[in-house]
């Protein structure tokens, strides 16, 4: 396999993640609805500093502090929400894209590691190879050891956790503190703890199940 293969691969990753980041862009994160929530956000997160700080002074103050740290959680998210949508998408998508191009190069030898890497290790970096399909130039290569050889699916992964997500940084639009725990941010919300209890999952013991 050349080495021109493995950059179409880390090519086709980048272009579709910018393609991703662009569209997310222009669809959700550019849009007034967008930016009017992130500043609601905002002003909630304003009136909650002022009640907690009203709150230590009296402590009569508990309820608007308890109102406005509602209002800031429901504020919260729905930016959370515009957030879950494109990722979601994205998700999918490069799901699409890791099925064509593993069809593309199924069992193909796309690399060779400089080193023997542990057995374990060969498990992931040579996953459905065939080395029929080698190239001969591999094959005759009397010091190259078999475990050496690197499959599609590592190489993607390795794009994938690289240069998706250094696209996705310099791209994107990341989610605002406050709202960039995603599905997270959610559940933590007064909505979605209505909506827990509606489906008879009890939030105090989801928190303590997850600390």
């Amino acid at each position: 396999m050349t080495t021109s293969a493995m950059w179409n691969i880390v090519a086709t990753v980048a272009v579709c993640q910018l393609v991703c980041d662009l569209i997310s862009n222009y669809l959700v994160f550019g849009g007034e609805r967008y930016k009017r929530l992130v500043s609601s956000m905002e002003r909630a997160r304003w009136k909650l500093d002022k009640a907690e700080t009203d709150l230590q002074k009296n402590p009569k103050n508990a309820k608007r502090h308890q109102r406005a740290k509602e209002d800031y959680g429901n504020a919260c998210s729905e930016v959370a929400k515009r957030h879950i949508a494109p990722s979601t998408w994205s998700s999918i998508f490069f799901f699409i894209i890791l099925r064509i191009l593993g069809t593309e190069h199924q069992g193909n030898v796309m690399a060779l590691l400089p080193f023997q890497p542990y057995a374990f290790v060969t498990k992931a970096t040579g996953r459905g190879l065939d080395w029929s399909n080698a190239p001969e130039a591999v094959l005759e290569r009397a010091s190259v050891d078999k475990c050496q050889a690197t499959s599609f699916l590592f190489i993607y992964l390795l794009a994938v956790l690289s240069v998706k997500y250094y696209v996705h940084r310099a791209v994107g639009t990341k989610a605002p503190a406050g709202a960039d725990g995603g599905v997270l941010s959610l559940l933590e919300s007064p909505q979605g703890q209505r909506m827990l209890k509606a489906w008879g999952v009890d939030p105090d013991g989801l928190k303590d199940g997850s600390s």
